[in-house]
């Protein structure tokens, strides 16, 4: 019985060595067929000049266009700055932000960007006007909210009577 076994699993691991070397064969055909696949111009798919990367020559070849821009430097950006009350230095591009905001020139293209207006915080609420709670319904209006509740579930029985009486379910 020992011997079968064994047997058994050499016949196994045989077949996996064969499915192992059609894989690899497989992997092998597939990496080197479009190589000698004509494509539509009736050349191959694939030459060997693919498989090597361009490197630029310089880092201005990297840029769109291929040439380096030199940064302007007759333009002039104006800022504002100003100390906040806590003694750190605020900029902008807008005087409004501070009424004893100092005009700065910088020289060449700077980027800046609109400052960030939060939006105002809305007024608290009085007391009245807070979230409801379980004394909010006067005792008048309470009697009208329990009539409300009864129609309410009036026409809930009135409907299940008539989709009962529709569908052929007799209680």
């Amino acid at each position: 019985m020992k011997t079968r076994r064994v047997n058994e699993a050499d016949a196994r691991s045989g077949n996996y060595v064969v499915l192992l070397k059609f894989m690899i064969l497989l992997v092998i055909v597939a990496c080197v067929a479009p190589f000698f696949i004509k494509g539509p111009d009736g050349a191959p798919l694939m030459t060997l000049e693919d498989w090597i990367p361009e490197i630029p020559d310089s880092a201005s070849d990297l840029l769109p266009g291929g040439q380096m821009q030199e940064p302007a430097t007759s333009e002039q950006t104006k800022v504002y700055r100003w100390k906040d009350a806590d003694g750190v230095w605020q900029f902008s591009n807008d005087p409004a932000d501070a009424a004893s905001a100092e005009e700065i020139e910088l020289d060449g293209v700077i980027n800046t960007m609109e400052a960030f207006t939060a939006a105002p915080e809305p007024a608290a609420r009085s007391a009245s006007e807070s979230t409801p709670g379980v004394a909010t319904v006067l005792p008048p209006q309470a009697a009208e909210a329990l009539e409300a509740v009864k129609n309410l579930q009036q026409t809930i029985d009135d409907r299940k009577e008539a989709l009962d009486q529709a569908s052929g379910i007799t209680q």
